[in-house]
């Protein structure tokens, strides 16, 4: 254990981790009065600063994997305050990035983002959901923003009274309710703030989604049509019109599966290709990635993914999607949002035990609700 002593103090501080061992000798010490626990042999070391001792106990506690996505984010906060205070400058993520590196912590921007973000935005749940994850905030962060986005062009409404007035009641709600059920989603947390949206601007839940779309899903930039059904839409083709005969109307989930197809979408860049099919089974079909020979290997096999989800699954869909140990370690990786969206997609199908489509001409069967 190294120990540390700040100028003009007459006492000694732990330098880098040793918190949990100090206190355990010193309880020891009270119950037993044994001389063993009396006195430890520590070494020192000369004082640096506060910004030197908060890295130490962040590394120490980091390599001993004693701390949660909050304590990361509260801690790396902490210490950005502190360097700003002894450098007299506020730090931007970038120069951020390199303060870090230059006192041992490997930290990226993106990291550092969500960290701010979190303390900034999501300090009621943060606080209250002891299982809230950097994944959790790299899916809640772009989802709150385009309600932001969209709540912003319709009122003169600060960001600050933004999240007062609408997420923050939400999150206080979350929180109450997680010591009695342990459960926290990330879909229906999002659900909830869109719902609150759409509440606080005296409209319904279905005009608010369909504004949050991308311009180019909608068929043109600006504000949604009031009035928009397929036959306004860019008429498809015989293939892309082919699966979706089989139903009249559209099934009362389909907008839930199209919701987390969008989610999912989104995360992977293909937002512009997922498009409402209101007469499918699945409720949306899938446009062709723009320019596929430069996509990469990930954005494919979402494609493919989402092809089968939607029932459009030919020989080349199938293809892309190579059921194989990456893609196994991608799809039960916590960490990539990808692999978290698409779960809720699977999610959805499995509630729903809908088939989505047939064989394809190869006799290879599209993906259903029923194998999700």
């Amino acid at each position: 254990m190294t120990v540390t002593q700040r100028p003009g103090e007459s006492h000694f501080i732990v330098e880098a981790g040793g918190n949990t061992r100090l206190l355990a000798l010193q309880q020891l010490w009270s119950e037993t009065r044994d001389p063993r626990f009396r006195q430890l042999v520590v070494l020192f070391r000369p004082w640096k600063s506060e910004s030197h001792v908060l890295t130490a106990h962040l590394i120490e506690n980091e390599q001993r994997g004693e701390m949660s996505f909050w304590d990361k984010a509260t801690g790396i906060v902490a210490l950005k305050h502190r360097l700003e205070t002894e450098q007299g400058r506020l730090l931007t993520l970038r120069p951020l990035e390199d303060a870090l590196h230059a006192l041992g912590l490997a930290v990226n921007t993106a990291t550092l983002g969500l960290y701010l973000f979190a303390t900034e935005r999501l300090r009621t749940l943060g606080e209250a959901v002891v299982g809230l994850a950097g994944l959790d905030v790299k899916t809640l962060q772009p989802r709150l923003n385009a309600i932001k986005r969209y709540s912003l062009a319709r009122q003169s409404v600060s960001e600050d009274e933004l999240y007062a007035a609408v997420f923050e009641p939400v999150f206080r709600r979350i929180a109450d309710q997680y010591p009695h059920t342990g459960e926290f989603s990330v879909a229906a947390t999002c659900e909830a703030c869109e719902a609150a949206m759409a509440a606080y601007l005296g409209e319904t839940v279905d005009t608010l989604r369909e504004g949050l779309r991308p311009a180019s899903a909608r068929g043109g930039q600006g504000e949604p049509p009031a009035h928009r059904t397929e036959a306004t839409a860019t008429p498809p083709t015989v293939e892309a019109v082919a699966p979706f005969m089989q139903a009249e109307s559209p099934p009362p989930e389909s907008n839930d599966l199209l919701r987390r197809a969008r989610a999912f979408a989104d995360v992977v860049g293909l937002s512009d290709c997922v498009q409402p099919a209101p007469m499918s089974s699945a409720g949306f079909r899938l446009a062709p990635i723009p320019d596929p020979g430069a996509a990469a290997p990930a954005r494919q096999r979402a494609w493919g993914l989402l092809a089968g989800v939607s029932g459009q699954v030919d020989s080349e869909a199938l293809a892309s999607v190579s059921l194989d140990q990456t893609f196994l370690l991608w799809l039960v990786d916590p960490a990539d949002a990808s692999a978290t969206a698409f779960w809720e997609v699977l999610a959805c199908l499995r509630r729903t035990h809908r088939p989505t489509g047939g064989p394809d001409a190869g006799g290879n069967a599209a993906l259903t609700r029923g194998e999700a």
